[in-house]
């Protein structure tokens, strides 16, 4: 990708999070008396933070993904401190201080008080016991939607390096994996169902190769309706 595509697609992006910023927001101010919580810091979280940090703070958003040379925007890869003071400061502040990458806005004129109080709550509890946070996520998601642009980043980044740009069996690893060689996914007449199950169980599970890999701890459910919509595009 060119620096001038990256530039674009940096532009759009972030008209897109504006937007979504715009609409969290004004959803806040309907309830002013609302006590922060850590049910709407996951609420929070999804809504404003999973464009770079993913479903799961792993650093795998749409826009981390999107952009060559994006910095990690693992969280769990912590730097920071994970104190709720810290956590708030991060947020708060984000990259304005020279402390962490540019690329993290700094939320604390665009949140409000009870956006950001339990947002922090949330990040706290994601780093420091990351299950009951993932719990609490599956608690607060919306009905996952399958999307094809996010399931062609998705696929480009996880599937790729195997399966191919195309799905025909020929990534950059079908040198190095020759028995069994990487699928072609073009030729593939599985239903969703199985697709459900190999894709997030990985390859050995399913009794196939034990080459790939289980993607269910890098996948939410949204993101594996999103692949799956995407793989089956790519059928002859």
């Amino acid at each position: 990708m060119t620096p001038g595509a990256n530039k674009g697609l940096r532009a759009a992006l972030s008209i897109v999070a504006t937007l979504a910023a715009a609409t969290a927001i004004a959803a806040d101010k309907t309830v002013p008396s609302a006590e922060p919580s850590l049910a709407y810091g996951a609420e929070t979280y999804q809504a404003r933070c999973v464009l770079c940090h993913g479903r799961q703070g792993h650093g795998d958003g749409l826009l981390a993904l999107s952009i060559v040379k994006y910095p990690s925007s693992n969280l769990h890869e912590n730097r920071h401190g994970k104190d709720l003071a810290a956590v708030k400061r991060s947020i708060t502040y984000g990259g304005s201080r020279g402390e962490m990458a540019d690329e993290m806005p700094p939320w604390g004129d665009e949140l409000t008080y009870t956006q950001l109080e339990s947002v922090a709550l949330f990040t706290r509890l994601l780093l420091n016991e990351p299950d009951k946070a993932y719990a609490l996520l599956q608690q607060t998601r919306k009905p996952p939607k399958a999307d094809l642009r996010v399931g062609q980043i998705l696929y480009r980044n996880y599937c790729s390096l195997c399966h191919g740009p195309n799905g025909e069996g020929d990534g950059k690893m079908a040198k190095v994996i020759k028995d069994p060689p990487p699928f072609n996914l073009t030729m593939s007449r599985a239903p969703d169902e199985y697709l459900q199950l190999i894709i997030p169980q990985g390859g050995e599970a399913m009794g196939r190769s034990p080459r790939m890999p289980p993607w269910g701890s890098q996948l939410a459910d949204e993101d594996l309706k999103s692949v799956i919509l995407y793989i089956k595009t790519l059928r002859r």
